[in-house]
């Protein structure tokens, strides 16, 4: 008996089928990838939320007010820096703000100035600035990396 298509797997027409299949599959992948909403608001909202609170820190530490300092920042506090040899070092809060109060003694009255605030994804704020008023008087540039969750500064990289 004549059939006028083979059929089976031997068929001519399954390779085709399956071209176009494999075809009608990627773009309908990339017409969902395409339609993948922007920046979500709350990105921004999280961003301008951590800069708030940057500013607020560098405010406090200006004026010495070391209970605001410490309302902003969590329990125990990732440092790295200078005087950790740049080895990052879990320290509470409490030695956290000693060693900021000894860093900003009377006798050195520095004052750290915001030169550009940078907002990296949800959680890290980048702070570029200068320290003046330090003896010798000269101005120190300094760059800080913050961590921030839940409202409290949980890392502070200072370099």
């Amino acid at each position: 008996m004549y059939t006028p298509f083979r059929t089976g797997p031997t068929s001519p027409q399954l390779p085709f089928l399956r071209s176009v299949a494999r075809l009608l599959a990627l773009l309908l992948t990339g017409l969902l990838w395409a339609c993948k909403p922007g920046p979500s608001a709350t990105l921004e909202q999280q961003q301008a939320e951590n800069l708030r609170l940057t500013k607020a820190l560098h405010t406090h530490l200006n004026h010495r007010d070391w209970q605001a300092i410490g309302s902003l920042c969590a329990k125990t506090v990732l440092y790295r820096g200078r005087t950790t040899r740049f080895a990052p070092v879990d320290v509470r809060k409490a030695d956290f703000l000693t060693h900021y109060r000894t860093a900003l003694n009377a006798d050195r009255p520095g004052v750290f100035e915001v030169r550009q605030l940078y907002p990296a994804g949800n959680h890290h704020i980048i702070a570029e600035g200068i320290v003046t008023g330090i003896s010798p008087p000269t101005a120190l540039p300094v760059c800080l990396i913050y961590t921030i969750e839940d409202q409290h500064i949980t890392r502070l990289y200072v370099y």
